[in-house]
C-alpha cells in the first residue's frame, strides 16, 4: 500500500496542477543549470546526452526532453514505471484527465474531511505534445536524426556501471537521488565512468538517506553484535554510511570530478499535501562537478 500512495503522491507532484510550486522549487535550478552548461548548438550533430537516474514519473526527464536534449530516464520501482508508462505514452491527457486522491488514508495533520479524499486531476499538460516538441526543437536544428527519449528499468549502478555506458553520457541529472545510495562511492565511482570527458553531474536535493540503519545500543559490544541483533533487515541498512554533504564533497573530488558551482540551503519540499497542517522542508544543495578531460 505504501508504494501505491507513494506513486500517487508522486503523480501529483510531477503532473498535476497542485505540484507546479514543488515543481519549480526542485526542477527549476536543474533546467537552468542544463541550459548553462549544456549548449544546444545548432552546428552540432547530436544533441547531448543525459540520464535523469531516480526518474520516477518521467517529467523531470520528459522537460528535459522536450528542450532537445537526448534523455534516458532510469528507475527502479516496478510501480512507478508503470505508471510513468501509462502517462508517458499517451494514457491521458489535460482533455482527458484522471483524477486521483493520495491522501485518502491520512488521519493526521487533516484540516477537514473533505480535504483527504479531494481529487486532483491529472495530468496538467499533454506528455504526447512535450514528446513532439523536443523532436520538433531537434528538427529545427538540422539534426540528422531525431534526439531519443527512453527509460531504462532496473537498479541505477547494475545497469551504468556496465562497461558499454563508459564515456556515453554528457550529463547526469540527480534530483532527490543521491540518498539513495546504500554508497554513494559506488554511485559516484559509476557516474564519473560513464561521463564522457567534460561531461557534467548536475545535482539537487538532501540527504535523507534511505537505507540509513538502525542506531547502535549500549548493549551492541561490537559491530557483530549489531549485525546480529540486525539480522532480519536487508545488508544494505547495515553497510549505508551516512555521509555529511561535506564528506559527499570529498568523495566527488577523490573520484575526480571538479566542483563548478555549489549553492545550499535552497527550500524545497517532496510530495507535500498543500491542505495538511504539517509540511516538511528540506534545505537542499544545488551543485555541478565535471569530469575533466584527459590532458
Amino acid at each position: 500500500m505504501s508504494k501505491v500512495s507513494s506513486v500517487l503522491k508522486s503523480l501529483v507532484r510531477d503532473w498535476s496542477e497542485e505540484g507546479a510550486a514543488e515543481r519549480s522549487q526542485s526542477y527549476q535550478p536543474i533546467l537552468d543549470g542544463v541550459e548553462k552548461y549544456l549548449s544546444l548548438d545548432g552546428s552540432m550533430n547530436h544533441p547531448p546526452r543525459l540520464v535523469v537516474p531516480g526518474a520516477g514519473v518521467g517529467r523531470l526527464a520528459l522537460e528535459l526532453y522536450a528542450r532537445g536534449y537526448e534523455v534516458q530516464g532510469n528507475e527502479f520501482s516496478f510501480h512507478m514505471l508503470l505508471a510513468s508508462d501509462f502517462i508517458l505514452n499517451g494514457g491521458c491527457s489535460p482533455e482527458r484527465p484522471f483524477a486521483i486522491s493520495p491522501w485518502l488514508t491520512e488521519t493526521r495533520n487533516v484540516r477537514c474531511a473533505a480535504d483527504r479524499a479531494r481529487g486532483i486531476l491529472v495530468p496538467d499538460v499533454d506528455p504526447v505534445s512535450l514528446i513532439m516538441g523536443g523532436s520538433a526543437k531537434a528538427s529545427s536544428r538540422d539534426q540528422h536524426e531525431p534526439p531519443e527519449f527512453s527509460m531504462a528499468a532496473g537498479e541505477f549502478v547494475s545497469i551504468y556501471n556496465n562497461p558499454k555506458e563508459h564515456g556515453k553520457w554528457d550529463a547526469v541529472i540527480s534530483c532527490f537521488f543521491l540518498d539513495t545510495a546504500h554508497s554513494i562511492i559506488k554511485y559516484m565511482k559509476t557516474i564519473y565512468d560513464m561521463l564522457k570527458d567534460d561531461g557534467i553531474m548536475i545535482n539537487f536535493g538532501p540527504l535523507l538517506y534511505h537505507w540509513s540503519g538502525p542506531p547502535m545500543r549500549p548493549n551492541d559490544k561490537s559491530v557483530d553484535d549489531y549485525h546480529k541483533r540486525n539480522s532480519g533487515l536487508d545488508n544494505r541498512y547495515l553497510s549505508s554510511v551516512d555521509m555529511s554533504w561535506d564528506d559527499v564533497k570529498d568523495v566527488m573530488t577523490n573520484v575526480g570530478f571538479v566542483l563548478e558551482e555549489e549553492r545550499l540551503g535552497i527550500p524545497a519540499q517532496y510530495t507535500s499535501d498543500s491542505t495538511s497542517m504539517m509540511a516538511t522542508e528540506y534545505n537542499c544543495v544545488y551543485c555541478v562537478v565535471r569530469k575533466p578531460a584527459k590532458k
